[in-house]
């Protein structure tokens, strides 16, 4: 059975793409191309708008951008940063002249809702809502926002900030309408993959959550562990439904609070009926990976959140693999990635003093494993990989660099993550 390694909990982050929370028109859709021109980024369209990196965020001209559309005289754009990081901001529709290697169709005619909202509580605000979801200010406590957009679990607003008008990304589930409402339950949504973010730890967001039959989601959910559990991603989002949380190895039994909005909502851990705020303690940690299924039930609406529950891996228990990809294709349903594989390295069982191991595959002819349904996919240059959305994108681009070597992680029989190998992981630590 193939283990988690603890470098999926370091790498990969996960945020699963959510259900906009509001009647806002989404984002999420984006032609993929180079840009051949530099240009300066403001986060509104016009020069009047907050510019980061100190006023002098810049685009190079070089490296794959998502175009998520035009409007007016700007294109509303993500793109890389040498660092890894990654910032959606506003260049001149002059830039359309200078665009090679079009992937997708370019929307040319974005348009945004206007919704006016507040925040719950002091909210952060940031330009990337892809890779890390690194902030770059504070919005205090029950301050007015426009709400634009929506682009996964975050919502796209505009304010203006130490003078000056600002647009850029919140989590949905920090914000509440005009009159006072909470969000309401998404409706199901089928996604391959989730958007990337690396937000502060920061439970509950609603200690008071309000009575709201037929909201399933959770406004908080909790585990005894803080200190010695690491929970990826770290911020509860009642929008984001999938976790990985891995323990110290000495740990034995993990406890879950959950909280519900509507006080009167069913909730059912792994089989068992509690209530809204009751700790649920059946869980006897082993060596085995465990999965933890919170079902939450209101009126007509059912929510799922699910919990990936590991120990501390040890070097036997880790698979990650590093391979040249050879082959995508579906079977009985399912995808799979078949793979000629090499050896990679990761922190061995003495990871607190950074000490690595490596595991090699070359004994086996090829690797040949079905993606999970959640699975990350990550494609470009080691130094800024890009995200994709789908299988179908990923085998779009995934030789776009000339090369097709690719580190696979895996817990027990799926594929969760493919990464580019090369990627410096300790920059996750």
């Amino acid at each position: 059975m193939k283990k988690l390694s603890v470098l999926v909990l370091a790498l990969v982050m996960i945020l699963l793409a959510a259900v906009p929370a509001y009647a806002l028109p989404s984002i999420d859709q984006y032609a993929s191309c180079t840009i051949k021109k530099a240009y300066s980024v403001y986060s509104g369209p016009g020069e009047h708008y907050y510019r980061a990196n100190n006023g002098k965020a810049m685009y190079g001209g070089a490296g794959s951008v998502r175009v998520f559309g035009v409007t007016g005289d700007w294109i509303l754009m993500g793109y890389g940063l040498s660092n890894g990081d990654y910032r959606v901001g506003y260049v001149p529709a002059e830039g359309l002249n200078y665009i090679s290697n079009l992937r997708g169709d370019i929307n040319y005619n974005l348009t945004f809702g206007s919704q006016v909202m507040y925040t719950n509580g002091v909210a952060s605000i940031s330009d990337d809502p892809i890779v890390k979801g690194k902030m770059f200010a504070d919005i205090p406590a029950d301050t007015q926002v426009i709400a634009l957009a929506t682009m996964g679990n975050w919502t796209y607003v505009e304010l203006t900030l130490n003078g000056k008008p600002t647009r850029g990304f919140v989590y949905s589930y920090l914000l509440r309408n005009g009159d006072g409402s909470a969000p309401v339950a998404p409706a199901p949504v089928v996604t391959a993959a989730p958007v990337v973010t690396a937000a502060p730890t920061a439970q509950p967001v609603y200690t008071n959550p309000p009575v709201q039959t037929g909201n399933s989601l959770l406004s908080s959910l909790s585990h005894n562990c803080p200190n010695t559990g690491i929970m990826v991603p770290e911020r509860f989002s009642p929008y984001q439904t999938h976790y990985l949380l891995t323990l110290a190895d000495w740990v034995s039994r993990p406890t879950f609070t959950p909280v519900t909005y509507d006080s009167n909502a069913t909730i059912v851990i792994n089989g068992r009926v509690i209530r809204s705020g009751q700790t649920y303690q059946g869980i006897t940690m082993t060596d085995e990976p465990q999965v933890v299924t919170i079902q939450v039930t209101s009126g007509s609406s059912t929510t799922t959140y699910t919990v990936y529950l590991q120990r501390r891996p040890s070097e036997k228990r880790t698979r990650v693999s590093a391979g040249y990809i050879s082959r995508i294709y579906q079977k009985n349903g399912e995808w799979r990635i078949a793979a000629d594989l090499g050896t990679v390295s990761y922190l061995s069982s003495d990871y607190s003093t950074g000490s690595r191991s490596s595991f090699s595959n070359k004994e086996y002819d090829s690797y040949d494993y079905v993606v999970s349904p959640n699975c990350l996919f990550y494609y470009g240059a080691p130094g800024s990989p890009i995200r994709l959305h789908t299988v179908n994108e990923f085998m779009a681009n995934y030789q776009a660099f000339g090369n097709n070597l690719y580190t696979l992680i895996y817990i027990e029989d799926e594929i969760v993550a493919v990464i580019p190998y090369g990627v410096d992981e300790s920059i996750y630590y």
